[in-house]
């Protein structure tokens, strides 16, 4: 029997990775099961492995949240034999550290969308809802968790769990390791990690989009065998939009798509999509419009002892350009250029959106939103979809439906309107604001990103009357939804 810091009855070796081995123990002080992270035997001289895993330990210790796995402690033990390497066959002759750790009854996302294929929409958003809210704690504790994705997520009983903060860093810190290397997952890589630079919290945000994707659909929005190619998509390709869902809410595609937007800037923050994704994983929500696919029923899986998922390979460099983009490891930043200069140049965009605000009375304001169709194909009954980056409310859109929830905004328009190639059509909006009228930069139709024309006039002096409107809101309705002077509307519920 082996006894880690007079208190850690080892009992069961739940998994092993390339870097450390995880326990199922016994806290004999405090009566209660835990799991026990142990580093590698054969990795306990190195340093540089000792300071990771006590980087972890420190990063995830100063976070208290719910979907957070609780660190209790940290310790580093003497002599201690039978703790086995990763053959089971290695002793451990000098000083191991080790890490003591909630023990998680669940099973990582990855293996239920592995098992089962997508989770049922409710289910997905409630999970990326709890992720996105443990990554909020994290970055206003200044820590970033730098590799999102379904395996280091848990679903239990009590809501999903973020486990491994292997190679979590402090925000404005280097993205590089000293050596250069990249630390993460290829597939879930930030494009601007790829180039360089500070540690930012927006690199979670664009993983928690493409975890929310995974979740929705059971595969990533780009094909891609090869990590050259997995980076020729996350810097140049747009993301597919979000195949149809039976009853998903509009504002789950909207919000994926910001996630996943390759300017930083324009991504939510961790609490914003928190706050979105929490407020529509009810099925009680009416979508603006409910696609045709069929629904898909599933029930929790039977919960499992899965401590073995906060292994983290995060050893050794991503040094293979044709390795698969999928599992994780460290990416080289030599590697990662060959990759890039591989690359094509994005081809040109199929539409432009230009938005015009013509009138801004300090609190109101008019703009006119001109669609045009740049491809070769018409299209028909298509869907613009924008994000405010102030506090905007839409009261009118003339001749279109519309809906709005939180920042995002839906437009479409009443009945099968097409736009044949090369010509354009316009409408007018008209909102209200509080605290500011900052125009919107980033548009797209039909999940596909558009040329972005944006102009608009200074806000005048003192208020002047609000701009006609046929039906619009009235002052004190912040519902977000309305009718155009189509005479049809959207019958959303309030955000």
């Amino acid at each position: 029997m082996t006894v880690l810091g007079g208190r850690y009855r080892l009992d069961t070796r739940l998994g092993a990775g390339g870097m450390a081995v995880v326990w199922r123990a016994y806290d004999e002080v405090l009566d209660r099961p835990v799991a026990v992270k142990v580093l590698a035997p054969r990795l306990a001289a190195d340093p540089n492995r000792r300071w990771q895993l006590r980087a972890e330990a420190q990063a995830a210790g100063k976070l208290c949240h719910p979907h957070i796995t609780n660190v209790y402690d940290y310790g580093e033990e003497d002599s201690v034999p039978g703790l086995g390497g990763t053959d089971g066959a290695q002793d451990a002759n000098g000083a191991v550290p080790y890490v003591v750790m909630e023990l998680i009854d669940g099973q990582s996302m990855a293996a239920t969308l592995d098992r089962e294929g997508p989770m049922p929409w409710p289910e997905a958003v409630k999970a990326c809802a709890d992720v996105a809210s443990a990554l909020a704690v994290a970055h206003a504790h200044g820590v970033v968790h730098r590799d999102v994705k379904p395996s280091n997520v848990m679903l239990t009983e009590s809501g999903a769990k973020v486990v491994d903060f292997g190679i979590s860093a402090l925000v404005g810190a280097s993205d590089a390791t000293p050596d250069g290397s990249l630390l993460g997952t290829p597939a879930y890589l930030a494009p601007e990690r790829l180039v360089g630079g500070q540690v930012s919290p927006a690199t979670d945000v664009y993983a928690l989009g493409l975890l929310l994707y995974r979740a929705l659909t059971g595969h990533l929005p780009w094909e891609a065998a090869t990590t050259t190619q997995m980076l020729r998509a996350h810097r140049y390709s747009d993301p597919g939009p979000l195949p149809p869902v039976e009853g998903l809410p509009e504002a789950v595609a909207l919000l994926c798509r910001r996630c996943l937007a390759k300017q930083p800037t324009l991504r939510p923050s961790a609490a914003e999509a928190a706050g979105v994704l929490a407020s529509l994983s009810s099925p009680s929500w009416v979508p603006v419009a409910t696609p045709a696919a069929p629904p898909r029923s599933r029930q929790w899986a039977g919960a499992v002892l899965a401590a073995a998922a906060l292994l983290a390979v995060t050893g050794g460099l991503w040094v293979n350009g044709n390795r698969s983009p999928t599992g994780t490891a460290g990416a080289g930043a030599a590697a990662a250029a060959v990759a890039l200069t591989e690359a094509t140049t994005p081809p040109a965009r199929a539409c432009s959106v230009a938005y015009a605000l013509k009138r801004d009375s300090g609190r109101e304001f008019l703009a006119d939103l001109t669609v045009t169709n740049s491809g070769g194909q018409p299209v028909e009954g298509w869907r613009l979809t924008f994000a405010f980056p102030g506090d905007q409310r839409l009261v009118d859109a003339r001749s279109v439906e519309y809906a709005q929830t939180g920042r995002d905004v839906v437009i479409q328009p009443s009945g099968q309107r097409r736009i044949p190639a090369g010509e354009s059509v316009a409408v007018a909006v008209t909102g209200r604001y509080q605290k500011g009228n900052p125009l919107p930069t980033a548009f797209a139709v039909d999940g596909t990103e558009c040329e972005a024309l944006v102009s608009g006039a200074p806000p005048a002096g003192r208020p002047t009357p609000p701009p006609a409107s046929g039906s619009g809101a009235s002052e004190d309705d912040h519902s977000g939804k309305g009718k155009g002077h189509s005479g049809k509307g959207n019958d959303d519920e309030d955000d």
